[in-house]
C-alpha cells in the first residue's frame, strides 16, 4: 500500500465535484451589480468561478477564485486594502494566481504556458481583463455552457479598452461550440445592436445614432483629459475609509514607484 504525505500547508489541486454531469455549466463572475441579480446562486448545477476581490458581491461560496495581478499590485497596492491581504492569508477555496504564495495558502499556479500552448493558433495573445483567463481555462476544462454575470466592461466606462478582449473570448468560446448565456443586463455583443449595412443607416443614407461614436463630458467620460496647467480635482475620502487607508499604509507600505506623486 503506498501512502501520500502531503506537505503541511500544502493545498492540492482544486478537487473535482462531488456530482458528475455529461455537461458541465461554468459560470463567470464579476462585480457589475445588475447581472448579478440574475446569477443562478442556488442552482448547484452551475460551477461559479470568481474575482477575488469582488468576493463581498457573492451569495454563495465560489468553486474558485482568480486573482490575476502580480504581489505588487494585491500586496501593497492601496485599493486592495488591508483586509484583503488578511482574507487571502486564511481564504481555503482555491484561487488561481501567478504562483503559490506562502500569504495565500490556497492559491493554485495559473496555467499559463498550457493555456498559451491550447491557443497558439490565434494571432494574437489577447488577454486584456480577467474574463479572458477564466473564459481560456473554462475551454480547456471542458465548459460546455459558459455564463457571464456581473461582467460587462461598458463602452461607457474605465473598462472600455478591456471589453475589446471579453467579446473576443466570447468569440473563442462560441468557435469551440460552448453555448453562451449572456443575462439582458449584459450589454456584451449587443452593442450596437443594430444590422450592418441593412440597419446602420436611414432611409437617406445617414448613419444611424447608434453608430456614431459615443461623445463624453469630462464628467461621464471614461478618462478625464486634463487641460494645460488644470490640476486634478480633489475628492473627499469619507473618514471612515481614509482611516482604513491609513491602517493599511501603516501595516503594508507601499515601495517609493507606487508611492503618489505631487501634480504640479
Amino acid at each position: 500500500m503506498t501512502v501520500t504525505i502531503s506537505t503541511p500547508g500544502e493545498v492540492p489541486a482544486r478537487p473535482p465535484r462531488a456530482v458528475l454531469h455529461t455537461t458541465r455549466k461554468i459560470g463567470l463572475v464579476g462585480s457589475h451589480t445588475s447581472s448579478l441579480k440574475t446569477c443562478p446562486w442556488k442552482d448547484p448545477s452551475w460551477e461559479l468561478w470568481g474575482h477575488a476581490s469582488s468576493r463581498s458581491w457573492y451569495r454563495r461560496d465560489m468553486d474558485c477564485y482568480f486573482e490575476i495581478h502580480k504581489k505588487a499590485r494585491w500586496h501593497h497596492v492601496r485599493k486592495k486594502g488591508t483586509k484583503y491581504i488578511s482574507w487571502l492569508g486564511k481564504n481555503t477555496t482555491p484561487i488561481y494566481m501567478h504562483e503559490r504564495y506562502p500569504e495565500a495558502p490556497a492559491s493554485i499556479r495559473y496555467p499559463k504556458e498550457r493555456v498559451f500552448e491550447e491557443f497558439s493558433s490565434l494571432p494574437h495573445k489577447y488577454f486584456a481583463n480577467t474574463m479572458a483567463w477564466m473564459a481560456a481555462l473554462a475551454i480547456i476544462e471542458g465548459a460546455t455552457t459558459v455564463g457571464l454575470w456581473g461582467i460587462n466592461y461598458s463602452s461607457e466606462s474605465e473598462y472600455s479598452v478591456q471589453r475589446g478582449s471579453a467579446e473576443f473570448w466570447l468569440g473563442v468560446l462560441a468557435g469551440k461550440g460552448i453555448n453562451l448565456v449572456l443575462p439582458e443586463a449584459c450589454s456584451l455583443l449587443r452593442e450596437p445592436a443594430l444590422l450592418y449595412g441593412y440597419e446602420s443607416h436611414d432611409d437617406n443614407g445617414v448613419l444611424v445614432d447608434e453608430y456614431r461614436p459615443k461623445k463624453f463630458t469630462p464628467q461621464e467620460g471614461p478618462k478625464r483629459i486634463l487641460r494645460p496647467g488644470e490640476k486634478p480635482p480633489q475628492l473627499e475620502i469619507p473618514s471612515s475609509l481614509q482611516r482604513e487607508i491609513d491602517e493599511e499604509e501603516a501595516a503594508l507600505p507601499r515601495p517609493d514607484w507606487a508611492k503618489p506623486r505631487e501634480v504640479a
